[in-house]
């Protein structure tokens, strides 16, 4: 049997699209830059696009200076970003890759950006709370993360955007210290960036958690802090995490 050109592109072509998570459906030009507005993109971020398509999300971003790189299953929608990339000479800060989204590495991104199908966002949540660093934003065109409540979000032309940004862990128990050697028992209940918890029994008012920032009012005091693994650091008190 011998298969023509065509025949072999139909063939390839259909294996691609099995392959595929979700459908390839591009963002419209107003929504790739309101989905980089709404993350603040700048010179300094490095941005991540799963599911890059044929690579507009990417090559928006590195007008805007930013290193982005581009993930999709879909070898030909790769070599066509590729190919538009060049064109826009944002070769080699704008690349792509052909790669399954679920094994991309998250870690090293300051934004995420993404338009997939409400399930795969769930799968992916998971990683992105646990593999990205606080303070990274994702954003999503038409669909949410489920019951992670968005930190952000706006419309273009009846198209949802959404944003959040990526909390520290600040739940536990904390021994905390004030500059004056007084120690306290800091209590913090969280469930994505909200946060409730009580100093010393009492309950804090005014709690927020974003990305690694939080802040709270116990009485007429109000405290903030940066969130790390093990500590809380604040202007004038410090916390430590108790097994």
């Amino acid at each position: 049997m011998f298969l023509t050109l065509s025949t072999v592109t139909l063939i390839a072509a259909a294996s691609a699209a099995q392959e595929r998570d979700a459908p390839f459906v591009p963002s419209p030009d107003a929504v790739v830059e309101a989905m980089l507005d709404l993350a603040a993109v700048t010179p300094e971020d490095r941005v991540i696009d799963l599911g890059s398509g044929d690579g507009r999300i990417a090559i928006a971003a590195g007008r805007r200076g930013a290193e982005a790189m581009g993930v999709d299953i879909d070898s030909g929608l790769v070599a066509r970003a590729y190919f538009r990339a060049r064109e826009a000479e944002l070769t080699p800060r704008v690349s792509f890759r052909r790669e399954n989204l679920f094994e991309t590495r998250l870690r090293d991104a300051d934004v995420l950006t993404l338009y997939l199908m409400p399930e795969i966002n769930a799968r992916l949540r998971p990683r992105i709370l646990n593999e990205m660093k606080p303070g990274a934003r994702v954003v999503s065109h038409a669909f949410d993360m489920g019951d992670w409540a968005h930190d952000g979000f706006t419309s273009v032309d009846g198209r949802r955007v959404f944003l959040w940004i990526v909390p520290a862990v600040a739940g536990g128990r904390w021994a905390m210290t004030m500059a004056d050697g007084r120690t306290a028992s800091l209590v913090l209940d969280q469930r994505y960036q909200k946060v409730t918890g009580t100093l010393d029994g009492t309950v804090l008012d005014q709690v927020m958690l974003r990305g690694d920032r939080l802040s709270f009012r116990q009485g007429d005091r109000r405290y903030e802090g940066r969130v790390e693994d093990a500590s809380i650091t604040g202007d004038g008190w410090r916390a430590v995490r108790v097994p």
